[in-house]
């Protein structure tokens, strides 16, 4: 699967997706029926998404800072 494709599967699922940042590397991709956004590595994390093998909730938890 291409970036491209998982970029058109993302889209058939109803989330909006940004243009790809290729100087962060990343797209920013807003989840369906939710007001949250998340940005997601181009690669294989973004193919991993549309694949269902990721999830936007394993990818925020990743995300959140630790409490020190």
């Amino acid at each position: 699967m291409t970036e491209r494709e998982a970029l058109e599967i993302l889209r058939a699922q109803g989330h909006a997706v940004s243009t790809p940042d290729p100087a962060t590397g990343t797209v920013r991709i807003w989840v369906y029926g939710t007001d949250r956004s998340i940005d997601v590595t181009l690669g294989r994390e973004l193919i991993h998404l549309a694949e269902g093998k990721l999830t936007f909730e394993v990818l925020a938890a990743e995300r959140r800072p630790v409490a020190a």
